[in-house]
This record gives C-alpha cells, sequence and structure tokens, in this order.
C-alpha cells in the first residue's frame, strides 16, 4: 500500500528528513532488502511511502543511532587527541589528566559488565604520573580502546547517551524510553519500535482501507475482529456492532477525528508531550486546546503522523551551543534545522548540508553563505521563506528554548557579499551571538556592548568590535535597501581611525593606557544608555586633553543624518581599544 507523507510544519519536515535519512542508511548497510529499495520515493511535495517497508525501518532506525553516535568512536577520538599531546613532555601532565578523566566512563563499563583487565587498566593508571611512563600509558589506552569497541559495550554506553541526551529532547517518558525500558537491548527496542509505531500505523491504514472499499458492514467487522488486540479499535468495534455500511461511514465522517498533519488519515491519538514534547501539552492539562471541546483528544494526531514524527530526531542537525556571555554562559545541547518553501530534495538536501557544517563547527555566518549560495533572482521567493530553527528541550523541567532564525532577502544578499568579513569577530561566541540576533531580526547593538565591555574590562586589544560596528551598519543599509557600501564604510572607519589616534596621544601623553580604560568605560557607558550630551561632553574633554581639535564626523552623534548614534560610539570606542594587527589596515579600509 502506498501513502503519500507531504510537508507541513517544521516538526512533520524534520520527521520525514530523518525518515529518509533512515531508509539511505538501512538500504546502503544492507539492512533493508533491496526488494525494498524502491519504498521510499522523494516527491516535491514530500515523500510517496511504500508501507510493505515499515518492518524493515525499527532496525535500520537504532542502527543508525548507535553509528551516528557511538560512545566508542566519540571517547576514542577524545584519547587520541590526548595522547599526540602526552607525546610532548611540557603537555604530558595535562594530557594524562584528561586521559583519566575520559576513562571514568570505564566506571559505567564496570557496573554493566564486571572486567578484571578493565579494572587493572584504571588502577594502572593512577600510577601514571610522569614522561618516562608513556609507554605504559600507550598500552592503557590502546586495551581501554580495546573494551570500549566490544559490541555489547558499545551499544549499552550508545544507547544511554541517545536515549537521555537525544531522544529525551523529543519525547517525553513513552515506550522504551520510560525508565522500566531501561535494560533493553538492540533486539529489545526493535520490538518496541514494531509495537508502539509500526503495527499502529499497519492496522489504521487497513482500517481506513476496509472502510473505504467495503460493500457491507461485515467486511468491516471482520477486520476489527482480526485486530481484536489493538485498544483504539475496542469502542468503534462495539459502537458499530449494530451498523450497517452506511452508518459506519456516516460515523467516520462525523465522530472520528483526522489528523492534523495528514488530513486524510483518521486520528487516534494526540498531539502531545509524549509524542513532541519540546511543544507538546500533557493531555489531562491542555484545557486550552480541546478539538470539538472534547478533553480527552485535544490535538488528534493520526498513528502515520506519531511515527514520523518519532525520526525527528535524525532529521535534524544536533550540536552543543554556549548561552550567554561572560560568567553567564551555559552550554546547551540544541538541535537545528532548515526550514524552507521549496521541493522536499532541495530541504532534505540543504539540511544535510547544515548538518556536515555543524559538525566540522563552521560558524554560523560561513554556513548561512554556503546555504544561500547559487540562489539566482528567480529563486527570490524561496530565499525570502526560508529561516534557521534550533531548539533546547528538557522534558524532565518542561523547559523548550526555541528560536527561529529569519532570512529575509535583503539579509541574504548581505551574506552572500560581506560573511567573510564577521570571521574577524573573534572569539566564536560573540560572532554566534552576533549573527544568531540578525536572523531573529533583533538589533545585535546588545552584543556589540557586551564585545566592548568584555575587551575593556580584560585588556583586550583587538579589531573585532570593530568590524561588528561596520557589519552592523551594512545590515541596517542593506535594510534600507542600500547597495553602495562606501560612503558609509568610510565615515565608520574615520571614527575608529579618530579613536586610535586619540589613543596613542593619551598615551603618548601619560605613558599609561589605564586612563584611556576610564575614559572608554566612561564613553561605553553613555552609548549604552544613549546619552548623547554625557558622550559629546566626555568626547570634548578628551580632545581637549591632547590638544586636538575634535573631528567634524561627530555631528553624527548630535543629528544621526549618516550613521546613527551607536555606530558613531561604539566605532569610535572600538579604536580607542585596538591595538597594531597586520590586517587591521586592510580591513579598516575594505
Amino acid at each position: 500500500m502506498k501513502v503519500e507523507l507531504r510537508m507541513g510544519e517544521w516538526m512533520i519536515n524534520m520527521g520525514l528528513v530523518g525518515l529518509y535519512r533512515v531508509f539511505e542508511y538501512g538500504q546502503k548497510q544492507g539492512i533493508i532488502h533491496d526488494e525494498y529499495k524502491n519504498s521510499m520515493v522523494i516527491q516535491p511535495w514530500g515523500i510517496e511511502l511504500d508501507t510493505n517497508v515499515l518492518p524493515q525501518l525499527p532496525r535500520a532506525y537504532f542502527l543508525y543511532l548507535l553509528d551516528e553516535y557511538s560512545v566508542a568512536r566519540r571517547e576514542s577520538e577524545k584519547l587520541d587527541t590526548y595522547m599526540e599531546q602526552a607525546k610532548k613532555e611540557e603537555q604530558f601532565k595535562n594530557a594524562v589528566s584528561s586521559i583519566k578523566k575520559t576513562m571514568e566512563i570505564g566506571k559505567k563499563v564496570l557496573k554493566y559488565y564486571p572486567n578484571k583487565e578493565l579494572e587493572h587498566i584504571l588502577e594502572k593508571m593512577k600510577q601514571i604520573k610522569k614522561y618516562e611512563q608513556f609507554e605504559i600509558l600507550t598500552d592503557c589506552v590502546r586495551s581501554f580502546k580495546e573494551v570500549l569497541h566490544e559490541p555489547e559495550v558499545n551499544e549499552k554506553l550508545t544507547f544511554n547517551y541517545f536515549k537521555a541526551a537525544i531522544l529525551q529532547a523529543f519525547f517525553g517518558q513513552v515506550s522504551f524510553l520510560n525508565v522500566s525500558k531501561t535494560n533493553l537491548n538492540l533486539e529489545g527496542h526493535i520490538e518496541e519500535f514494531q509495537k508502539s509505531y509500526i503495527a499502529p500505523v499497519v492496522c489504521d491504514l487497513g482500517l481506513e482501507r476496509v472502510l473505504n472499499q467495503a460493500t457491507s458492514s461485515e467486511e468491516v467487522h471482520t477486520f476489527l475482529d482480526q485486530h481484536k488486540d489493538y485498544t483504539v479499535f475496542k469502542q468503534w468495534k462495539r459502537g458499530w456492532k449494530k451498523k450497517d455500511i452506511a452508518q459506519i461511514r456516516e460515523d467516520v465522517k462525523t465522530k472520528l477525528n483526522h489528523c492534523l498533519f495528514f488530513h486524510e488519515h483518521i486520528a487516534f491519538y494526540n498531539f502531545e508531550e509524549m509524542v513532541f514534547s519540546p511543544i507538546g501539552v500533557a493531555k489531562d492539562k491542555a484545557f486550552n486546546f480541546s478539538w470539538h471541546f472534547q478533553d480527552d483528544q485535544p490535538k488528534p494526531l493520526s498513528s502515520l503522523a506519531k511515527m514520523v514524527l518519532f525520526f525527528a530526531p535524525i532529521g535534524v542537525a544536533v550540536y552543543f551551543k554556549n548561552e550567554g556571555v561572560n560568567e553567564q554562559t551555559e552550554r546547551r545541547l540544541y538541535a537545528g534545522f532548515v526550514q524552507t518553501d521549496a521541493a522536499f530534495s532541495e530541504i532534505l538536501q540543504k539540511n544535510n548540508h547544515f548538518k556536515q557544517l555543524k559538525k566540522q563547527k563552521e560558524p554560523f555566518n560561513k554556513i548561512v553563505s554556503q546555504l544561500i549560495q547559487g540562489i539566482q533572482k528567480e529563486s527570490d521567493y524561496v530565499v525570502e521563506h526560508l529561516f534557521f530553527l534550533e531548539f533546547f528541550s528538557e522534558y524532565s523541567s518542561k523547559k523548550t528554548h526555541l528560536h527561529y532564525y529569519h532570512l529575509p532577502m535583503y539579509l541574504a544578499h548581505y551574506f552572500k557579499r560581506y560573511a567573510n568579513k564577521l570571521d574577524y569577530i573573534k572569539p566564536y561566541d560573540y560572532r554566534e551571538h552576533f549573527v544568531q540576533h540578525v536572523l531573529r531580526g533583533a538589533d545585535p547593538i546588545y552584543v556589540i556592548y557586551h564585545y566592548l565591555r568584555d575587551c575593556i574590562k580584560n585588556g583586550k586589544s583587538t579589531i573585532g568590535p570593530y568590524i561588528a560596528v561596520r557589519e552592523r551598519n551594512r545590515i541596517m543599509q542593506f535594510k534600507k535597501g542600500v547597495k553602495d557600501m562606501t560612503a558609509a564604510d568610510k565615515r565608520v572607519s574615520a571614527l575608529f581611525l579618530q579613536g586610535k589616534e586619540i589613543r596613542e596621544a593619551m598615551i603618548q601623553s601619560s605613558g599609561s593606557d589605564k586612563k584611556v580604560t576610564s575614559i572608554a568605560y566612561r564613553l561605553l557607558n553613555a552609548a549604552k544608555a544613549g546619552n548623547k550630551k554625557s558622550f559629546m561632553d566626555t568626547l570634548f574633554r578628551v580632545y581637549m586633553s591632547v590638544d586636538r581639535p575634535i573631528a567634524p564626523i561627530f555631528l553624527n552623534a548630535l543629528h544621526e543624518r549618516d550613521l546613527d548614534f551607536a555606530t558613531v560610539a561604539n566605532a569610535f570606542i572600538s579604536g580607542l581599544l585596538a591595538g597594531q594587527y597586520k590586517e587591521e589596515q586592510e580591513e579598516v579600509q575594505a
């Protein structure tokens, strides 16, 4: 039987991408038999699915996850990196410390699989402290990696990891994610998948087929009798017992709900936190979501949509991201996805590319730039409807952070032309925050304020803040429809150079940069508060102290005809903080 899985909301599109990735993986690894090679056909609107392949998917699903998140491979790569460091005597002590910390996972292994050799390795590691013991260290690391790569060990550790870190971000305490299923092995997980996701789809689609094709109520009753163990059929089996086929079809039309996502399919389930926890709501608490005032079914969902959603964790790119700035930074595991109104093949291609770039730890500016490369004018509609979304979800605390990053045409043009310039914004976190503010439609000025304060506080001398100020101004110009940046760039660079000159004059006058730091703080506080009078008063005093006439360009700070106040202030402050960099001359004039 063939069914159409049409694209729609982003969570369904995630599921469709994940479903196709699993199918492709299953084919390449020989998990899905050759006779099913045409069971999933990519169409512009989504996937055409032959349901005969469904029983093949659970094994491919879990083997994909075991391969993607292999703990043995991940920890071995860490150990290899630390061993390279340990080869250098001056780094040996720190490297050994990192190796011992990595090997703490061995305690978890011993919890599940008692192993005398592993116990010996961990004891031996406690004695390693000197560079002369490098050969002993090498033997310990090699033996430890061999233990991790034992199939049952890697399987157990990897299952624990992706269930806790990946799947729990998407689903509630459902099926094998329930704590009672902790000890399931691969075959146990596959069996649970078949029972909880595949069997309901087969039953529901079979009922739909019978309801469409039956010529008498007996055919419907016979089908229901054949699937009497399927709980959701019991209510309708009783209700239709004395009805003819016309009455049954009328009930289907008036009493059975249809799926929110796949409208042509009947819905016996709900869109709730159990099936998609990032934005799902507990059924018994969803008072504002009742569907036709039915408290027991607030958001009807078909078993087919429920199954597709279960593939969503495989359809996303998973990566760590730092949230917050400076001391308040928190590292969280995010899931990211690229959504657009393009054909499904393009959504699949863009998300495969996005995932690859994230694995390579490419910064967001490069990712955006590469994903829109080659877009021609006739595809402007596609760009206008392209956006990134990412979320961090924690089921146990009922918390989700969901961010949408839209890409209007002016930003698409900006990234195609200037994305590489953002590379000078270092460290990495400031660049990520800058780009993500821009994509959310927010002014990145507060990122710049934090960046400048960090530079002042920690004595950092870098061209990065100037680049951030200039690129913010370029984005504002693009938004206004300005295409030629020459004049605006010259004004920003002139302000930056004014700051550099004043810095040099103040240091020459006092022999110290402490006064520069004090002035920079005062100017930044005025800029952040939007206090033009305080900023200009401080500026006049600074110029007078070094016996310099104030440049006419600062009139922009008052009337904001060519540049806004924040750009004027921050460009000058960036110059006050900038030291000598070989790339500086080129970038200031770029």
